[in-house]
């Protein structure tokens, strides 16, 4: 596919778009799959915090709140993904 200007567009597999890396067939799967994996590594990671003993209660709570946005962007990447499945 060529421009006005004679520059020739070359075809890809893959691009990113407003963060998002899309495939050649529109799909974001993939990143949607990526995406899943980090959230399941963060949960992890606070479970160790949630059943630590050593940590007091006002800590945990303090650590639940500034990370409640991030459980409302979990839940709406998992309901993206079941969409898109």
């Amino acid at each position: 596919m060529g421009l006005d200007n004679g520059e020739e567009i070359k075809p890809c597999t893959e691009c990113t778009y407003l963060g998002t890396k899309i495939d050649q067939l529109g799909n974001n799967t993939t990143e949607i799959k990526h995406r899943i994996s980090q959230t399941r590594k963060a949960i992890c990671a606070l479970n160790s915090i949630w059943w630590h003993k050593n940590i007091t209660k006002k800590r945990k709570l303090h650590i639940y709140q500034n990370s409640e946005h991030f459980g409302v962007w979990c839940r709406s990447m998992a309901n993206s993904y079941q969409r898109n499945k």
